[in-house]
C-alpha cells in the first residue's frame, strides 16, 4: 500500500530548518534503497495561496496557508505493508520530532514523465467537513481534468487522491515521546483530500490553474511552490 506522510510545522516555531520533508537520515537511505520512497516534495514557505470558486466568483487568500496554526512543509509518498507499518515509518522521521506527521492512505497514484521546463507547483485539495461524493462525480471530474487536460498538455508530474475509508493518523511528540492520534482530527477544519504536482511557467500561472480545478468549486485548493 502507498501512504502520504504530510509534514507540518508550527507557524510560530523559532525555525523551520531543516525541513523534515528534506530529511537525509538513514531512514531515507533505507527507503530509497528498497524502492519504497516514491515521492519527496518540499514546499517553500515563502509563497502560498488558497483558492476557491463560488457561484463563478474567485475567492483567493494570499499567503502561506495556515491550518490550526500549522503549515504544510512537504510530504513523502511511501510504500508500507499496512497502516501500522506506515505509522511506524512516520515515528522514525525528523518530522515526528520537530513538528507533526499526518499519515494518509493513498487511493491510487498517477505519475507522468513531464518534460515541461516549468517550475513544479504543489496543489493540495482540501476537504471541508461534510463534503461527500456519493455518485463519484466529483472524483470523475477531477480525473478528467488532471489525467486528460493536464497530462495531455505534458504539465502533470503526479497526482493522487487519498483513501478516506482508511483511518488517518497523526504522529507528534508529547512529553518527549511520539504519540499517535487517530483521525478525524477535531482541530482541523479542512483536511487533505489529495494533491497534484504540476509544472508551470510561474506563480501567477499556478494561481490561474487553481481556479480551473473542478475541486475549487467545492473546496479550497492550496497552492505552493516546490523547492
Amino acid at each position: 500500500m502507498e501512504f502520504m506522510l504530510v509534514f507540518t510545522e508550527r507557524e510560530d516555531a523559532p525555525t523551520m530548518e531543516p525541513n523534515p520533508a528534506n530529511d537525509r537520515t538513514p531512514l531515507v537511505d533505507e527507503l530509497t534503497r528498497s524502492g519504497r520512497l516514491h515521492t519527496a516534495a518540499v514546499a517553500t514557505l515563502a509563497r502560498g495561496a488558497s483558492v476557491r470558486v463560488r457561484a463563478g466568483e474567485t475567492l483567493m487568500t494570499e499567503g502561506v496557508v495556515v491550518e490550526n496554526g500549522e503549515i504544510v512543509s512537504g510530504f513523502w509518498i511511501v510504500e508500507a505493508a499496512d497502516r501500522a507499518a506506515a505509522i511506524e515509518l512516520a515515528r522514525r522521521t525528523l518530522g515526528a520530532r520537530s513538528g507533526a506527521v499526518e499519515v494518509h492512505a493513498v487511493s491510487w497514484r498517477e505519475s507522468a514523465a513531464s518534460r515541461d521546463p516549468g517550475k513544479p507547483f504543489l496543489f493540495i485539495f482540501r476537504v471541508e467537513p461534510g463534503l461527500t461524493d456519493p455518485d463519484g462525480s466529483k472524483l470523475a471530474a477531477m480525473k478528467e481534468f488532471l489525467l486528460g487536460a493536464l497530462k495531455g498538455a505534458d504539465k502533470l508530474v503526479e497526482t493522487a487522491p487519498l483513501d478516506r475509508s482508511v483511518l488517518a493518523a497523526r504522529v507528534e511528540l508529547s512529553g518527549g515521546k511520539p504519540v499517535v492520534t487517530d483521525g478525524p482530527f477535531a482541530e482541523t477544519k479542512e483536511g487533505v483530500g489529495g494533491y497534484a504536482i504540476v509544472r508551470l511557467t510561474g506563480y501567477g500561472a499556478a494561481l490561474e490553474l487553481a481556479k480551473r480545478f473542478p475541486h475549487a468549486g467545492w473546496g479550497p485548493v492550496e497552492v505552493r511552490e516546490i523547492i
